[in-house]
């Protein structure tokens, strides 16, 4: 499965996202509600016991060239793994100027006092979906990897997995779930993008736009 082309043209873009809107509005709001549960199923689950060679860690946006509380989350859990396991490796996902990936690597050495060479990079990709196709490649001869974000991001990541052919067991950064107006913020938010990606690549092959199928990750 190769690449996705992901510099989506702003025209391309808008198309997208209308059939999500007259989903959303035919609906009248019924299928957010019904990508809301999905995402809150999800989040509220019970970490999965899990151990394999290799453990995956979504990036998130930096904040003035550092990782977020968001993304500081995750690499605290993953650093809770690592020094666990010690055969255990990490790939970090996340691209950008800095890289989230490399802030996320400075991070764990800094303040976790992890051994670089426990860490590999994925420092090209633009969003969720990218990540999981780059880290599709980088991986190919790993079995029973796991991916690792936060409670509101994992049930996005489970239909974006799916999509780039990656098997993965998916864990939560937070020990336990929490039901804040935050978590409920977020997750309405995550709902909307799962609707705007699967609502957009449907109509991508209803109406045979390879290109926008191409941007969408196939």
């Amino acid at each position: 499965m190769q690449r996705p082309q992901r510099d989506i043209a702003t025209a391309d873009l808008i198309e997208s996202m209308l059939p999500g809107l007259l989903v959303l509005i035919c609906s009248a709001g019924l299928a957010w509600l019904l990508a809301w549960v999905w995402v809150w199923v999800h989040a509220l689950r019970r970490s999965p016991d899990w151990s394999g060679p290799l453990l995956m860690v979504c990036g998130h946006q930096l904040v003035e060239g550092q990782p977020s509380p968001d993304y500081r989350a995750r690499l605290a859990a993953a650093a809770d793994r690592l020094a666990a396991d010690p055969a255990l490796e990490l790939l970090l996902l996340g691209g950008g100027e800095p890289s989230e990936a490399g802030a996320g690597r400075d991070w764990l050495v800094a303040h976790r006092d992890v051994d670089p060479s426990r860490i590999a990079l994925e420092e090209e990709s633009v969003d969720s979906l990218e990540n999981l196709y780059l880290a599709r490649a980088l991986i190919a001869d790993r079995s029973n990897p796991g991916l690792l974000s936060s409670r509101y991001h994992l049930g996005r990541l489970a239909v974006l997995a799916r999509q780039a052919g990656l098997e993965v067991c998916l864990l939560p950064a937070e020990p336990r779930p929490v039901v804040d107006a935050a978590q409920i913020r977020r997750t309405a938010m995550e709902a909307i993008y799962l609707i705007w990606f699967l609502c957009g690549r449907f109509w991508a092959r209803l109406a045979r736009r390879p290109r926008l199928l191409a941007q969408l990750g196939e």
